[in-house]
């Protein structure tokens, strides 16, 4: 009998050694995965904070320009744009053109600066600029227009002054046949002209009789 109690307790003994050992290595575990955890969480907010400070440090390095945006225009305003910026930035960011702006009139290609006034006139403003331009005489102190044997303004070859001799094209107008000529080549017929904003059937009639091409 003796025997027996000494072998249960023998028993009890080793199995308790063993369930304490295990709970050591079990804490041993939690130990090191909350501690891995409390690292990882470290290691996040140090990440987390590097980006905000490189967010902010950006942010603060961007220039920005102001432009007033005006005329024809869904929401003129003062506008702040990104340098490097151009012109239809503005224009976008004025909510676009009105539906009586002369769209060709700005050259929307050219860059922002600072503090400059963007106004987009309307066709009829710009028609009408053009009309009291042919209100004027010639005085002869401009160069005579390039003409043909005939004595007709070439509109592919004349400058800007010798347009203006035309009637009722002024500066705005005459600008636009000169780039319309140099970003789509010479026109092919005088009616072409009409392709220019401002030119409508009434002012081709009174100078189809005075161009060729």
């Amino acid at each position: 009998m003796q025997k027996i109690i000494l072998i249960l307790a023998l028993m009890m003994l080793l199995t308790g050694c063993k369930r304490a050992d295990s709970e050591m290595v079990l804490h041993s575990e939690e130990s090191t995965i909350l501690l891995t955890e409390e690292h990882e969480d470290s290691s996040g907010q140090k990440d987390l904070a590097e980006a905000v400070t490189l967010e902010a440090s950006t942010a603060a390095e961007e220039v920005l320009l102001g432009v007033y945006v005006c005329g024809a225009v869904n929401n003129p305003g003062v506008y702040y744009l990104s340098d490097g910026s151009r012109l239809i930035d503005a224009v976008d960011a004025a909510g676009g053109f009105s539906v009586d702006a002369d769209v060709t009139y700005v050259n929307l290609a050219a860059t922002v600066q600072d503090g400059i006034k963007l106004q987009i006139p309307t066709i009829e403003q710009v028609e009408s600029a053009a009309n009291s331009s042919s209100l004027s005489s010639y005085d002869g102190n401009e160069p005579a227009a390039e003409t043909d044997s005939n004595g007709l303004v070439n509109i592919n070859k004349a400058s800007k002054e010798e347009l203006k001799t035309l009637p009722g094209i002024g500066d705005g107008i005459a600008g636009r046949i000169i780039d319309y000529r140099t970003e789509n080549g010479d026109f092919s017929k005088i009616e072409d002209i009409m392709k220019i904003s401002g030119i409508k059937d009434k002012m081709f009639s009174k100078i189809k009789d005075r161009i060729t091409v």
